[in-house]
C-alpha cells in the first residue's frame, strides 16, 4: 500500500493557512462592536477618523445596526462624547475643539440627508453644545461687550463697509456684512450667517460659492479687525476686487437685528408655519425674526416689525395691519388673516396673491 505524502499535520498546517488567507481584515466598526464596552476607547477614535475620512459607509454602519434594534451607534456616541471630546486626557483643548468642529461641519453636510440625516442631527444635537471652546477663554473677560455696528470708510470714496454683530450665549456671533467698492463700478459684497467664537475671533468660513473662503474677525476695544485668509472676491461671493479686510470701528452697541418701531407682536402669529400650498414651505415668527425656511433648509433670517396700521414706507396698504421685514431691503406683508391656526399674509408691491399658512403641530 502506498502511503501519503502528506500527513495530518501537514494538513491542519496547510488547512490553517488557507483559513487564514481568506479572512477578511476588521472594520474600524466591526473592531468596536466586537469590544462593545466602556473600555472601548481607542476603537471610538478609530470609528471617528474613519468617518471624517469617508462618513458614506459608517453613516451605512449606522442605518444596519438601527434596523437590527441595536445601540452600537448610541454607545459609540456617548463615549465619544464623554471619553474623547471632555477627556482633557485625549488631547490637548485646541486639539479637541478642532475634532468637535470636524465632526459637527462633516454631519452637517448629511443633516438634510434622506437616508443619513436623522443620525447627521443627533450627532450635532449631542456635540454641537460641549463647552470646549470655552475652555480657550480663561484669559478673556467672561463677557465680550461686541454686539454692535461697525463701519469703515476709505479716503477719497476709495471703499466702505458696514458689520453687523450679535453675540451669542453658546460661543457664536451672528453677523451681516456689506462692503462697496470705489466709484464707478461701486462693486459691492455681502456676507451674512453664523461664525464661532473661540477667545476674541470669530472665524468666517464658506464653500458657497467657486471654492473656499475664510475670512476671521478679530474684536477689540470698539473695533474689529477683518482678515480674509482663504479666497478671493470670487470665493467669498463678492463683486471684482471687493475684500472684506480692514479695521471697522463701533458706531453704536446695539443689537443691529433687532426691528424698531412698530406694536407688540400678537402670540396669534407667532409660532411655526407651514404653507397650505407646498408642504417644504415654512415660516419661522419668533423672537423678533421672520425666518423663511425651504426643505427644512433655512433661506431667510430677518428682523421684523408688526405694526396695527400699515407704515407709509410700506406703500399702499390702506389701514391693515401689517408685518415689516428688514433685511438689506425691507419687505412689507398684510396681514389678511391670523386666528392662531391660520395664517394669511400678501405682499405689498407683490402679485397680491395670498400666502395660506396652518400652525404646525
Amino acid at each position: 500500500m502506498k502511503k501519503s505524502i502528506f500527513n495530518i499535520s501537514s494538513l491542519s498546517l496547510a488547512l490553517a493557512f488557507l483559513l487564514s488567507s481568506c479572512k477578511t481584515e476588521s472594520t474600524p466598526w466591526q473592531a468596536f462592536m466586537a469590544c462593545a464596552d466602556n473600555t472601548c476607547v481607542d476603537e471610538v477614535v478609530a470609528v471617528k477618523d474613519a468617518f471624517l475620512k469617508d462618513p458614506k459607509p459608517i453613516f451605512a454602519e449606522f442605518v444596519k445596526t438601527d434596523e437590527r434594534g441595536e445601540d452600537y451607534y448610541i454607545g459609540w456616541l456617548y463615549l465619544l462624547r464623554d471619553s474623547v471630546l471632555v477627556n482633557s486626557a485625549r488631547g490637548t483643548t485646541e486639539e479637541r475643539f478642532a475634532m468637535q468642529q470636524a465632526i459637527l461641519d462633516t454631519c452637517k453636510a448629511y443633516a438634510n440627508d434622506p437616508k443619513f440625516g436623522d443620525f447627521a442631527k443627533s450627532i450635532i444635537t449631542e456635540l454641537e453644545m460641549l463647552a470646549i471652546a470655552s475652555e480657550l477663554e480663561d484669559d478673556i473677560p467672561e463677557y465680550l461687550p461686541i454686539t454692535g455696528t461697525y463701519t469703515y470708510e476709505l479716503p477719497k470714496e476709495a471703499g466702505s463697509g458696514e458689520l453687523k454683530i450679535l453675540a451669542n450665549i453658546d460661543n457664536t456671533v451672528r453677523f451681516s456684512l456689506m462692503v462697496v467698492g470705489a466709484p464707478p463700478a461701486y462693486n459691492q459684497g455681502t456676507m451674512d450667517g453664523t461664525a464661532t467664537l473661540v477667545g476674541d475671533m470669530a472665524t468666517i468660513t464658506t464653500t458657497e460659492y467657486s471654492g473656499k473662503c475664510t475670512i476671521t474677525l478679530t474684536f477689540s476695544d470698539g473695533q474689529v479687525v477683518a482678515k480674509t485668509l482663504a479666497g478671493g472676491d470670487a470665493e467669498c461671493g463678492f463683486g471684482h476686487n471687493i475684500t472684506a479686510d480692514g479695521t471697522y470701528k463701533m458706531v453704536d452697541d446695539l443689537d443691529p437685528f433687532r426691528a424698531e418701531g412698530g406694536d407688540e407682536v400678537p402670540e396669534n402669529i407667532v409660532g411655526d408655519w407651514q404653507s397650505t400650498e407646498d408642504a417644504k414651505s415654512e415660516v419661522k415668527i419668533e423672537g423678533g425674526q421672520y425666518i423663511d425656511i425651504y426643505d427644512g433648509k433655512e433661506v431667510s433670517n430677518v428682523a421684523f416689525s408688526y405694526h396695527k396700521v400699515c407704515p407709509e414706507d410700506c406703500g399702499p396698504a390702506g389701514k391693515e395691519p401689517c408685518i415689516r421685514t428688514i433685511g438689506q431691503d425691507f419687505v412689507c406683508y398684510t396681514v389678511i388673516f391670523a386666528d392662531g391656526k391660520t395664517l394669511q399674509l400678501s405682499m405689498i408691491g407683490g402679485r397680491g396673491n395670498t400666502l395660506s399658512f396652518k400652525r404646525k403641530k
